[in-house]
């Protein structure tokens, strides 16, 4: 169905939910994905490219699994803030 309402799950990791005819034609060429596979999300995702605000809607796990993945050091402890700036370069 067209108009059938589906799960999809946003760049940011964040799910929302669209009509299957809004997936296919708008939201699917953003990079959305269907909620079921939302384990592959982030996976491909460069951090670098994203603003500090979109960072800032990454849980801190996740950007901490990509400064690690960069070899990027940073303090277990640190905030948020101090994530993103690694990230963004501040």
């Amino acid at each position: 169905m067209a108009n059938e309402f589906i799960g999809v799950v946003r760049p940011d990791g964040k799910t929302v939910t669209v009509t299957q005819k809004a997936f296919d034609l708008v939201y699917k060429k953003e990079k959305y994905t269907l909620a079921e596979e939302k384990e592959d999300v982030g996976k491909d995702v460069d951090y670098y490219t994203l603003s500090r605000e979109e960072l800032e809607k990454i849980k801190n796990d996740d950007l901490k699994a990509f400064l690690t993945k960069e070899e990027i050091d940073f303090d277990a402890k640190a905030t948020k803030d101090d994530l993103i700036s690694l990230i963004v370069g501040e």
